[in-house]
């Protein structure tokens, strides 16, 4: 098949490392055209792959979870290249009494939408590591869900009105915590857990748990027409994976100082490979957003990873 022949494969992306090989050119796929546009603004990649514009994107598992338990036509390729512990993700203000996930409890906390992944995650961990339910918590969301879902019985979720960031919110006293994907920049703000890499690392040591926010999802009809698709696109993701980390074990690659002694700590404590891909591996994080998602209401019905994913494997070298 010659380069003209190729069918495109337009697949929209992150912006980071794991897929800058996609779209700067180091990885091409061998039968189709790849065509990669990153988003620095996931929200905006999101929203055009649902619209049409991609054949296959790096999507929100939240949503993902939600649509495919709605028997909407996507499948996803066990490819996650967002992942982040979100312990660190739930701030309050400096002044905050707040020391301590249980002192949550009858609080309001701020949150993006109830379809926010990182909001998913951390919901299922305070209740899962600290006791604290989702009824617990007053929900206050900056936008409403494009997806109706049943809320656990007693859930209370309210739709804020007004404008201002959920920082600036935060700030101004109108709830007392914010769960939120991004860091924010207004000062004023601290982390509820005041060590919370720490934190981070003993409950991976003790569950094995990555946290993964977004998996690689085809439109169906873009499978049905080109099968093979998926297991390509899998493995040029796998082959820039591989680029990235080599990129992060070169000590002049990055603008931070200290890089090499980072590198060093993590592989300590993750290994050499924290970013795999495929399924084996990847069950007990997948059964476990599973899980979160049929607490919180997400689903409406009953999914498996075999519902949910394609059986493609990282090949061992």
């Amino acid at each position: 098949m010659t380069a003209t022949e190729r069918p495109i494969l337009s697949v929209e992306t992150g912006y980071h490392l794991r897929a800058k090989p996609l779209y700067d050119g180091r990885v091409k796929m061998e039968n189709f055209e790849l065509k990669a546009v990153p988003f620095a603004e996931d929200g905006k990649g999101h929203e055009e792959f649902l619209a049409g514009d991609f054949a296959a994107g790096e999507f929100s598992l939240a949503n993902y979870l939600t649509m495919k338990s709605r028997g909407e036509s996507l499948m996803a390729i066990p490819v996650f290249p967002n992942r982040k512990f979100r312990h660190s993700y739930i701030f309050v203000r400096e002044d905050s009494p707040l020391k301590e996930p249980a002192q949550l409890k009858g609080k309001r906390a701020g949150i993006p939408g109830w379809l926010n992944t990182c909001g998913l995650w951390v919901r299922g961990i305070l209740s899962d590591e600290y006791g604290v339910r989702a009824q617990d918590i007053h929900w206050m969301a900056r936008r409403g869900d494009r997806i109706d879902v049943a809320l656990p019985a007693g859930t209370r979720l309210e739709k804020l009105t007004g404008e201002g960031s959920l920082a600036a919110r935060l700030l101004k006293g109108e709830f007392d915590a914010i769960i939120v994907p991004d860091f924010p920049e207004e000062d004023g703000i601290r982390r509820l857990f005041p060590d919370s890499k720490a934190v981070e690392q003993d409950f991976y040591r003790r569950t094995q748990i990555f946290p993964t926010s977004h998996a690689v999802v085809f439109k169906q009809a873009y499978l049905d027409q080109y099968p093979s698709a998926a297991a390509e696109l899998f493995n040029a993701w796998h082959k820039a994976k591989k680029l990235a980390l080599e990129d992060d074990a070169d000590a002049t690659y990055s603008n931070f100082a200290w890089n090499r002694q980072i590198w060093e700590e993590q592989r300590a404590v993750m290994g050499p490979d924290p970013w795999k891909y495929g399924v084996k591996g990847n069950e007990k994080v997948l059964n476990t957003i599973i899980r979160y998602a049929g607490e919180q209401g997400l689903l409406q019905k009953k999914v498996t990873i075999t519902d949910l994913f394609m059986q493609i494997d990282e090949p061992r070298s």
